[in-house]
Parts: structure tokens; C-alpha cells; sequence
């Protein structure tokens, strides 16, 4: 078997959002003292490469451990989505042109080229992200896919946070032109993780190497219990025996 790791690492670099906590690793055990060593970790569930459930946005939504793992894996399609840039946004139009070839049950895999920023620009990365507005969401729902995977902090655009960060950072967003209409906040999540749809979030850059290719993807969650989010490995399979 040959797999192509799409995960992010996950350190005290790990970029994060305004209200998240910075990823630790404390030594809890020494190879002094102990003879191995041990540690403790503290960190968002929404950090580094993660899966999203429903129970996130929907209080009575399906948390988890209850989800079926099929639904982190299958045929998935890479969409070129890279000439969108800074704070681009994932329409129904545009993906009804690079999307053209999802089917039902096909996992939507965004390559924004983005992961690039993750280790390197901590404010381009989390403030300045393409994302999907109300229609594309709405065209993924519509076309029944399985999950969309993306190498973005999120698939959601950060218009749909735009009165947060107007506040936290004006110095950028005071310069964005948008509809509101468009980006109505949380849409994308609550319509999407909704529908059954699997949100995988954070991929790294190596997903541009799979552009345009049909292929297995893989994202299974760690199986915490009756929690909105878990930390995943993303993988393609290349090749299977």
C-alpha cells in the first residue's frame, strides 16, 4: 500500500483562531526519573488537521463517536481552487465549473493552495482564507457529496466571522467589501454538517500534488466521546494491493 499523508503537524506552532488556546505538550514523566517518558497535551479539539460534527453547530446533532467512519472515507475528487487567493470565495458558480465532475457520495476535496501559509504566515492563513459562501454551500448539499476536505482552517469562508474579526483585527477587515447576504454566519456549517456531510479541515500543500485526480481518501477521527470535534490523519491512497 502506498499513502500520501494530507495532515498537518501538530505542535505549539499550530496556527490557531482568536479564541483557541495555543497547542502544549507538557513532560509529565522523565526518562531520569522514570525511565520513559510520558506527556500531557492540551489543545482546541478544532486544531490541526481535525474533523467537524454536527453536535458543533446543531445542540441535538450526532456527536463524534456516533458517527459512521464511512463517512470520513471513499472517492474523492481534488478541485482546483488555488486562483482564488486572498479571501476568494467557493460559489456555486465556481463549483459548478471545476466541480463538474462530482457524483453522489463523492468526497469534495478543496485544494486552495493554502496550506503553504500554515507554518509560514500565521495571519494570512487564518484571517485571509478563500471559503464557501451560502450558494456553494448550498451546491454541495445539492449534489449529495460525502465530505469536503480542505486545506483551509476551514471550509467556511471568514466573511461568516466578519463581525468577530471586525473587532478583534479592524486594521484588515474594516478593507472588506462583501454582501452580508452571502455569508449569513455559520451557514456553511450548520447547512452542510446538516445534511450529513463530513467537514475535514487543515489538509497540508501535499494535496496539490493530487489536483484534478480522482482518489481514496481517508480521514478517520480519534473516538473521543460526546464532543463537537477530534483531531484526524488525512490520507490518499495511492495505491492498494
Amino acid at each position: 500500500m502506498k499513502l500520501l499523508d494530507l495532515s498537518q503537524p501538530f505542535d505549539a506552532r499550530t496556527p490557531r483562531s482568536s479564541d483557541h488556546p495555543a497547542v502544549t505538550f507538557k513532560t509529565i514523566r522523565h526518562f531520569a526519573a522514570n525511565g520513559l517518558v510520558a506527556r500531557e497535551v492540551s489543545a482546541s479539539l478544532h486544531s490541526g488537521t481535525h474533523v467537524d460534527a454536527p453536535s458543533m453547530v446543531h445542540p441535538a446533532g450526532t456527536t463524534i463517536e456516533a458517527l459512521p467512519l464511512d463517512g470520513f472515507c471513499g472517492t474523492g475528487l481534488v478541485l482546483d481552487l488555488s486562483k482564488l487567493g486572498e479571501w476568494g470565495v467557493i460559489s456555486a458558480d465556481v463549483l459548478e465549473r471545476v466541480g463538474k465532475d462530482l457524483r453522489p457520495g463523492d468526497i469534495a476535496a478543496f485544494w486552495c493552495d493554502w496550506g503553504k501559509y500554515y507554518l509560514t504566515d500565521e495571519e494570512t492563513y487564518v484571517l485571509k482564507s478563500p471559503g464557501l459562501d451560502k450558494s456553494g454551500a448550498d451546491w454541495l448539499v445539492d449534489r449529495k457529496v460525502k465530505a469536503v476536505f480542505s486545506d483551509t482552517p476551514s471550509a467556511e469562508h471568514i466573511f461568516m466571522r466578519s463581525r468577530q474579526w471586525k473587532q478583534l483585527r479592524p486594521d484588515i477587515f474594516d478593507h472588506a467589501r462583501f454582501d452580508a447576504a452571502d455569508f449569513p454566519p455559520l451557514y456553511v456549517h450548520k447547512r452542510v454538517l446538516g445534511a450529513g456531510i463530513m467537514l475535514v479541515e487543515h489538509l497540508s500543500e501535499a494535496l496539490g500534488a493530487l489536483v484534478g485526480r480522482r482518489v481514496t481518501l481517508m480521514a478517520l477521527p480519534v473516538k473521543y466521546a460526546g464532543v463537537e470535534g477530534a483531531p484526524t490523519r488525512a490520507v490518499a491512497v495511492l495505491e492498494w494491493p
